[in-house]
């Protein structure tokens, strides 16, 4: 996966304070860094993950001579790999700052050009992502350099995701079984998207697609005639045109032509999931993707299924005759219990008696296995392991042992846990990835999937380098849980998965992809007889039978999504014939495979020399010959590519060294924002970083004629530890002028600490420090001088603060598009100002914010907040109510009066005797729609919104789906108020006094409340709002307001 992160995102103050709301990244280990050097990567590991270091660099060699073939291309500078030994620890990186959540297999970012991979127990997953993410650092190699020629605008191509992501999955696997279902059901289904539609999942299988098309078509070569003529033209669409002369139009209509050929022979003879099964779910009806994982009570009655219905992980129970919903069990991703369910390995098991079932799940710092009470799904019993990674648990015929897949540093096994004495064991014990274990119906064997290929009990090999293993092709074993004896079940050359024992016949039943799609097999225990049951158009996958062997249910894939079957009476189903496909028959047939193009596979410091021929910067197309020399890069640096003898053993093994910090820049660019008082700002920002991200400096200047009239600040993040450490240097200049031609001078600056303690992912405590001076100074016109012209110093003011800050925040929020769409978040904070410094300041502030959202689909939702605070104490902190963040602009009424000031009063005034505290001290409640800056102070206030948000065509009935499907809507409803003392709600003449207005009406008050409608429109990075408000006041509602604005959902 590509993570290309918005350059103001990152760097616009994500260091300088603490953040109001966001989960947590939480570092519950300290990580020992050690790392190795390879011709072209510094792999990064940390424990004693050596052997797992070792094989990224040899599998890394052999991709990148791959990839620098297809690409024409040489890396100009050293890449860095980072791995981890679980995923439970890669979201722990630093290296990027977003959570990576499950699903993420691994990640290359820009700044540096690093590569963050996990290991998941799967060696051959573990290849596959590192030449994945590969491409990706190639690419940016190639196209881009570095994220400072994005961001300077010298480079201005953005390759497509679904090119990008694409040719990633297409270099990195060629072509499969299950890439090879996704695109039958779309050309059989006849859904298949424009290539510019290929976003999400499709931008990877269906991008792979696409250029499997053009290789076959145009020969590989082509690709990295394509990526060269859009890196000369800085255009993808052109790119593209000019090197196989189609436009995206074409090209869509040329691989749809394709896919019909490919796919439309496949129908015939073979069968839909539900010509041979019942639907128990239906994606579609449900509007969501997954419906997974399905396991039958004992006794056929229950289903319970993991399923993403409300854009969470669920476990769901379903009836098993018709599917109907039952309950939900579990509800993932929003407790720390539960923090995220197992999409890539998921397994549910029942206990025999019916009553629980036992799920995997990741909780804090490891995964645990959860024993949980079908009636009361609260009930449940939490077991912890001393291991990384944890799936697809078992529950054994007798109830007493639970069989599953645990991961230890670079091993996956099969672990059996004695429930009774609690007691663990790992059963396989060796290099080879086991998974899917399951019982059989005496529970003393266990039969579980496995890529040991040709190893069988009788020739269990000792000493062998998983480096040395060529084949991750998977079969049925199955070992006696008494002694560890192993015995192989299918020898045949297809992935077999899925095993299930039936329960009244010595049969076990599974999947193969034999014929090129994964049907199901029955398999008679004694004497070996395969039978083929199915003969599928898609495929189905993850079986469980009941006790009695009348019901088997599946996962099956479909109209472009995943659904729960039941098949009936599986035992006395007849054998069918398989037909195999198209892909399967010519599989053959393809050029040398794209995962074993590198040719050289000798290990350390020969790794860089090749017998083959090096196509780097051969010319595949002869009209490229001669193009634009200023184009080409200069040659890389050849010395940073040799691996000093000091680096690598005599037999080729690569020399660990120590970790040491050393920073280094990760981009300058230019940094705009907008204030509501001051107007546009900018600043130009430096970032630096050490490799693991642990240390993170920035500097932003806007130097103007002297310091004092500059902006520019420090800050130092440190986050390797648990407790993450800030600290800033600031200072502000701001000026703006009246009405009357004076100018004001004011200059903001202090310094400010921080710590933030994660408890979790979803809670934390934060507690900080700062100092805050503020200086004033007014300059009037000399009306008097020579021409008028020169100005005066007439007034000069200061005020200064000490504050600590302690907070309290939980956030489990999901987002969407444009910010959070479900879940809850809080934000409890105190203020205190214990009076010292020049102003001696002196108050105590309490500041409370909760905000909830409810979910009705990803582009639907309803959002509500409640924000109080009060400040006591002799200088109370003052609350201004009115307007909205980062409003730019607009135009309206307020109270029956025509207004375009934005402010029912100017802060900045000669009049406004506190104006300093009013402008840089005091805390801003927003948003109050309808209303302007200032429409009502004091130190207390209460605000409550209220956003229904919605896909903006679909006010208009126009189907939400292509064109402008990124636009949304909202309604709005903002009741709040401010208030110093409570006479304010009872006494007209106490408010008028309070603002100096006489003009208020009879019934005003300090409540106030206003509604309307609002458009998002994104343009870039930018997400631009168009807010039409109305006032609402006892005499009815105000003409409309109109108000412009930047920022996303609150």
């Amino acid at each position: 996966m590509i993570r290309f992160i918005t350059i103001i995102a990152v760097f616009s103050a994500n260091l300088l304070v603490a953040q109001s709301f966001g989960q947590n990244k939480v570092q519950y280990r300290n990580f020992d860094w050690s790392f190795i050097t390879s011709p072209h990567f510094d792999i990064y590991y940390y424990g004693d993950a050596i052997d797992l270091a070792q094989y990224t660099a040899e599998k890394g060699e052999e991709a990148y001579e791959q990839i620098s073939k297809h690409l024409r291309w040489t890396l100009r500078k050293r890449v860095p790999i980072i791995i981890y030994h679980s995923h439970n620890d890669f979201q722990q990186t630093n290296v990027v700052l977003p959570y990576m959540q499950e699903g993420i297999g691994g990640v290359t970012e820009l700044f540096k050009n690093r590569v963050v991979i996990p290991f998941e127990g799967d060696y051959d997953q573990f290849r596959h992502v590192i030449h994945h993410e590969l491409v990706h650092a190639l690419i940016n190699d190639m196209i881009y350099g570095s994220a400072q020629n994005v961001a300077s605008g010298r480079v201005r191509l953005r390759v497509p995701l679904w090119a990008n992501e694409g040719l990633a999955e297409y270099l990195s696997m060629n072509w499969d079984t299950q890439s090879d279902m996704i695109l039958r059901d779309l050309a059989v289904h006849e859904e298949m998207p424009t290539v510019q539609q290929l976003q999400s999942f499709l931008a990877y299988k269906g991008g792979q697609s696409v250029w499997r098309f053009i290789a076959q078509k145009y020969g590989r070569e082509k690709i990295g005639e394509i990526f060269t003529s859009m890196k000369i033209v800085q255009d993808a669409e052109r790119g593209f045109d000019k090197a196989i002369g189609m436009d995206f139009e074409s090209l869509t209509k040329q691989w749809h032509k394709y896919l019909k050929k490919e796919y439309w022979p496949d129908i015939d003879g073979r069968d839909e999931i539900e010509d041979i099964s019942i639907r128990l779910t239906d994606h579609k009806k449900k509007k969501n993707y997954y419906n997974i994982a399905p396991a039958i009570s004992p006794d056929g009655s229950k289903i319970a299924i993991l399923e993403d219905k409300s854009g969470f992980a669920n476990i769901t129970l379903i009836d098993a005759i018709d599917g109907k919903y039952i309950k939900r069990l579990v509800k993932g991703n929003r407790s720390i219990d539960f923090e995220e369910l197992k999409w890539l390995q998921p397994g549910i098991s029942w206990s025999p008696d019916n009553k629980r079932i036992v799920i995997a799940a990741k909780a804090g710092s490891k995964d645990a296995l959860y024993l949980i009470d079908a009636d009361k799904p609260n009930k449940r019993e939490k077991l912890t392991f001393d291991l990384d990674g944890i799936f697809s648990a078992s529950w054994s015929p007798d109830g007493n042992l639970l069989a599953f897949v645990g991961n230890k540093v670079s091993s996956s096994d099969i672990y059996l846990y004695d429930i009774n004495n609690r007691t663990l064991k790992n059963l396989t014990n060796d290099i080879y990835s086991d998974s899917e274990p399951t019982w059989s119906p005496d529970g003393n064997t266990i039969a579980y999937v496995s890529s040991r290929n040709k190893v069988n009990k009788n020739n269990v090999v000792k000493n062998i380098s998983i480096a040395d293993i060529s084949s991750f092709q998977t079969d049925i074993y199955s070992i006696d849980i008494s002694n560890n004896s192993l015995d192989r079940i299918t020898y045949s050359n297809a992935n077999e998965n899925y095993p299930v024992w039936a329960n009244t016949d010595n049969v076990l039943f599974y999947t193969s992809d034999d014929n090129g799609i994964s049907n199901l097999y029955r398999h008679q225990m004694d004497d070996g007889t395969i039978e083929s049951l199915t003969n599928l158009l898609t495929g189905l996958f993850q079986i469980s039978i009941s006790n009695d062997d009348e019901v088997m249910v599946f996962a099956g894939y479909s109209d472009n999504g995943w659904d729960i079957f039941r098949l009936s009476n599986p035992l006395q189903i007849n054998q069918v014939d398989v037909i195999p496909t198209q892909f399967s028959k010519n599989i053959d047939k393809d050029d040398d495979a794209l995962v074993d193009f590198r040719r050289n596979k000798s290990r350390g410091k020969n790794i860089n020399r090749t017998s083959s021929k090096d196509y780097s910067n051969y010319i595949f197309a002869p009209e490229y010959g001669n193009y634009n020399k200023n184009n080409e890069s200069k040659e890389p640096d050849s010395s940073q590519f040799q691996i000093s003898d000091s680096l690598i053993t005599a037999d080729g093994n690569y020399i660990p060294q120590p970790y040491k910090t050393r920073l280094t820049m990760d981009m300058v660019f230019g940094y705009a924002s907008y204030n509501s008082f001051f107007g546009a700002q900018g600043m130009t920002q430096f970032a630096f970083s050490d490799v693991l991200g642990d240390h993170q400096i920035s500097l932003g200047t806007e130097l103007v004629i002297s310091l004092d009239k500059s902006d520019y600040y420090f800050t130092y993040g440190y986050l390797k530890k648990r407790v993450d450490y800030y600290f800033s240097l600031f200072h502000q200049a701001d000026g703006t002028s009246d009405y009357y031609g004076n100018i004001y001078r004011l200059r903001f600056y202090g310094y400010r600490g921080l710590m933030s303690y994660p408890i979790n992912r979803f809670n934390r405590v934060d507690a900080g420090l700062s100092y805050n001076k503020i200086d004033y100074r007014l300059f009037q016109q000399d009306y008097l001088s020579f021409g008028g012209g020169s100005y005066y110093e007439s007034a000069r003011d200061a005020a200064d603060v000490m504050m600590y800050t302690a907070s309290y925040i939980f956030d489990n929020t999901v987002y969407g598009f444009t910010g959070p769409i479900d879940g809850f978040r809080q934000n409890t904070t105190l203020s205190v100002s214990p009076g010292v410094g020049q102003s001696k300041l002196k108050y105590q502030t309490i500041k409370l914010d909760f905000r909830k959202y409810f979910m009705f689909s990803r582009y639907t939702s309803l959002a509500g907040r409640v924000t109080y605070g009060k400040s006591f104490g002799p200088n109370p902190q003052k609350f201004i109510l009115g307007g909205l963040q980062n409003w730019i602009f607009g135009s309206g009424e307020t109270s029956g009066l025509k207004d375009e000031s934005r402010f029912r009063s100017q802060p900045i005034d000669t009049s406004n005797t506190s104006m300093l505290i009013d402008v840089y001290l005091s805390d801003f409640i927003f948003p109050m729609r309808g209303y302007r800056f200032w429409e009502r102070t004091g130190s207390n206030t209460l605000l409550m919104n209220f956003e229904f948000r919605f896909p903006f065509l679909f006010a208009f009935g126009i189907p939400n789906k292509f064109v402008f499907s990124n636009f949304g809507s909202y309604l709005f409803l903002d009741v709040g108020a401010a208030w110093d003392d409570m006479d304010e709600f009872s006494s007209i003449q106490s408010l008028r006094n309070k603002y100096g207005d006489n003009r208020l009406p009879d019934n005003a008050s300090p409540i106030i409340a206003g509604g309307g409608i609002g458009v998002k429109i994104p343009l870039g990075p930018i997400l631009f709002r168009v807010d039409t408000a109305w006032d609402i006041n006892p005499n009815g509602y105000s003409r409309p307001q109109y108000y412009i604005s930047i920022g996303t959902d609150w």
